[in-house]
């Protein structure tokens, strides 16, 4: 498998960030996203694919769906998407060497973005090889970040495992505040998180607050922290759901990319936890608890 350099696009165009993100240097061999990445690059043989990092949501068949393009070097013959054992959202060729991903709201959506791998068998025309697989993962990520240095917001939101209700499936961001305030309060017209701790505050949605609040992704949160006589320092930023890891491979997907045991670390973190816990964030991430519950 050979990899090409991780393209490292400024978002200049798009937002002014000043989350105090380092410079971010080129490094090849590299499949993950950085904040400031716009496309990825992979390539196999003599094929190259790219992938869009952004996705956007637009109407398919009555139903809001992420969609993530791609774009290849050779004119393309059939593209699937799919995971372990089963198809999975649709692909479809939209000209000669793009193509797009839609992924529906709901059960589609929210599967991926806890965690789970998408595979994408792409077939060319021409090219050696003639048909390969690349491998994504989908998640939601803050950046455009706009206002008070004074609030930093990680620009990770991860998936955890939360005993809760008929789901224990939560995603959970964090943002800190430095200097004195009493509070921090999150507005958005949809998808407010709910806030928790001082200084360090966990951010928690469920599913449907996550989805409202990707979707319009051009519609930003407003972060507000302050003490008993008003707001001292405000902040907005964008979250979306991006495209953070890509691979290819011409061998057997599952081969290449098997689908992980339970991690002996999590396994101790998960059976360790006093009796009554609910809140497994601390363990890993909500698919590494999963795959530990026995």
């Amino acid at each position: 498998m050979q990899f090409r350099t991780l393209a490292l696009a400024s978002l200049a165009a798009l937002a002014a960030c000043n989350n105090d993100v380092p410079e971010i240097a080129e490094e090849t061999a590299v499949s993950t996203a950085a904040v400031t990445a716009t496309r990825l690059y992979a390539s196999v043989g003599d094929n190259e694919l790219s992938f869009e990092t952004l996705g956007t949501f637009e109407e398919r068949e009555g139903v809001r769906a992420l969609i993530i393009r791609a774009t290849a070097n050779r004119y393309l013959s059939g593209v699937l998407s799919f995971v372990p054992d089963d198809a999975f959202g649709d692909a479809h060729i939209i000209s000669e060497r793009r193509f797009e991903i839609v992924l529906h709201e709901g059960h589609e959506l929210n599967t991926v973005l806890s965690g789970l791998p998408l595979f994408v068998r792409v077939d060319t025309f021409t090219g050696t090889p003639r048909s390969y697989t690349a491998r994504i993962v989908i998640a939601p990520r803050f950046f455009d970040f706009r206002g008070d240095s004074g609030i930093w917001i990680d620009e990770a939101v991860n998936p955890i495992y939360v005993v809760q209700g008929n789901t224990n499936l939560l995603y959970r961001g964090h943002a800190s505040v430095s200097g004195y305030v009493d509070w921090l309060s999150v507005t958005a017209p949809d998808g407010i998180p709910q806030v928790y701790g001082r200084p360090n505050y966990r951010l928690d949605w469920s599913y449907p607050a996550l989805y409202q609040a990707i979707d319009p992704h051009t519609v930003p949160l407003t972060f507000s922290a302050g003490a008993d006589n008003g707001v001292a320092m405000e902040k907005t930023a964008r979250l979306v759901a991006r495209v953070t890891e890509f691979a290819v491979t011409d061998g057997d997907a599952y081969d290449v990319w098997p689908s992980p045991d339970c991690d002996p670390t999590v396994y101790s973190c998960y059976h360790s936890q006093p009796a009554g816990t609910t809140d497994f964030g601390q363990c890993g991430t909500y698919r590494q608890v999963l795959r530990c519950t026995y």
